[in-house]
Formats: structure tokens, C-alpha cells, sequence
């Protein structure tokens, strides 16, 4: 008789049998560690009280990045403090195991860099370096920097350049800029036999898109809370708690 698999079991199949795994993880991996997702319910982009639309608008902040910073605070301090989730864990357990190749992340919390994730593409940058928008320099001290700005004294100053006192800005794209690393992304995805998708409601653009340059040979895996538009091309679709679901697979 053949083998019949529930989701996980045939999730740990497809993970045993295959040999070049990429991730692409979104904000739902790391909510559970006190990270808000900002287009969730309750998120920075559902909220009255800020002006999201002009908080990461690359020309608002050029001409006034005191408002980026008067939020800074709220928006450092948890990703700073936090710690990796299960998720993260087994990201870095495949990774550890030769079957992970790369990460793609819509994240800008870091936590991937924080569980020991080394092959990462940060396609929306992180909160983890900062550099100058006049002439470009990385702050030398991006750790100090995200100490001061998620302090409870801090007044929103935007912080300046020690090279030329131009304004500091975080490695983080705002809208107006191009993502990171796009054109990797998509060969990566490309070269993937297995592509799991974590926390990602797979319907920002660009990587939205990514997805669907998959192999037709390859197989794709979602967890997620809610139905993504991918759903119907997914091996296995499990809409459940990700740290919970991870855990059931005993890696960790």
C-alpha cells in the first residue's frame, strides 16, 4: 500500500529529499518575538495617529527626517531587544544542515542575523547598520546608535554623520527606493528544488513575484496564518502558529 503523509510528515519528506532549500520569510516569523507587523490589524500602517505613508517615504525623509525619527523609538527598540523565534531556529538548524542555501527577507528586525542565519539576502535592508545620505559612510557605531534612538529620553534628533554631519539614515529601504538584491533573489528561487515561505502573505511587491519563478519540478511550502495567493501551487499549505508547527517536526 502506498505511504500516505499528513502535511508535516510529507513537509519533513521534502525537506530529507531535497538539496538546495530557499526560505523566504515575512513578518509573521517574527511576531511571536514582539515584533509588530506593520500592515497587520493592529500595525504601524493601520494606526491614525502616524502618518506611515510619509514615515518611510525616502523624499519625505530627506526633507524631514526628524518625523522618521520622532518614531524611531517604537520602531528600534522591539527589534533590538528581541530575541530569534523557533523559526528563525529551524531556519539556521536547515541552514546548519547543508540543506538551507538562502534566505530571502522581508524583515527589517535582523533576528535572522541574531539566530546565526548566514546566508541572507536582506532584501529591504535591516535596523542593524546605518549610513550617511550625504556622502554615504556606514555610522561606525550602528549598535550605540540603536541603543540611543530606542532610549526612553531620546527626543527624536536625527542623529549626524561623524564624517560630514550629514543625516543619518537607517539601511532600511524606504518607498522611493529599489530593494536589495532583487536580481540574486530571483536566481536563487530559480535554483531551489524546495522553497519554503514563513510568516509571508506573498502579496508585497517585488517579492510577491518570486514565487512564481520557481521550477515546475520544484516544490513549494507555506506557512502562514492566513491564505496566500499561492496556496493552490503549494505541496503542502499549513495556515497554523509557526513556532508551534516547527516544533512538531523535531529538528530543534
Amino acid at each position: 500500500m502506498p505511504m500516505i503523509l499528513n502535511g508535516l510528515d510529507l513537509f519533513m519528506d521534502l525537506i530529507m529529499k531535497s538539496k538546495y532549500i530557499v526560505s523566504i520569510i515575512g513578518a509573521g516569523i517574527s511576531t511571536s518575538a514582539g515584533i509588530p507587523d506593520f500592515r497587520g490589524p493592529n500595525g504601524l500602517y493601520s494606526r491614525k495617529d502616524v502618518p506611515a505613508e510619509k514615515l518611510f517615504d525616502i523624499g519625505y525623509f530627506r526633507s524631514d527626517p526628524s518625523l522618521f525619527y520622532s518614531h524611531a523609538a517604537e520602531l528600534v527598540a522591539p527589534a533590538l531587544h528581541a530575541k530569534p523565534t523557533l523559526g528563525h531556529l529551524f531556519l539556521r538548524k536547515l541552514e546548519d544542515l547543508g540543506k538551507l542555501k538562502m534566505t530571502v527577507s522581508q524583515n527589517i528586525d535582523g533576528l535572522h542575523e541574531v539566530a546565526g542565519l548566514r546566508n541572507v539576502i536582506d532584501i529591504h535592508g535591516n535596523f542593524r547598520k546605518y549610513f550617511c545620505v550625504s556622502c554615504g559612510a556606514e555610522h561606525p557605531e550602528p549598535q550605540k546608535l540603536n541603543e540611543t534612538i530606542s532610549a526612553s529620553a531620546y527626543d527624536g534628533t536625527p542623529p549626524k554623520c561623524p564624517a560630514c554631519g550629514g543625516v543619518v539614515k537607517p539601511d532600511v529601504v524606504f518607498f522611493g527606493e529599489p530593494v536589495k538584491d532583487l536580481e540574486r533573489a530571483l536566481t536563487e528561487v530559480q535554483r531551489a528544488d524546495l522553497l519554503i515561505c514563513i510568516g509571508s502573505s506573498l502579496t508585497v511587491y517585488p517579492v510577491s513575484t518570486l514565487p512564481s519563478y520557481l521550477a515546475d519540478a520544484s516544490k513549494l511550502v507555506i506557512i502562514n496564518a492566513d491564505e496566500t495567493p499561492y496556496d493552490d501551487r503549494a505541496k503542502v499549505v499549513i495556515h497554523d502558529d509557526i513556532d508551534g508547527t516547527v516544533d512538531k517536526l523535531h529538528l530543534l
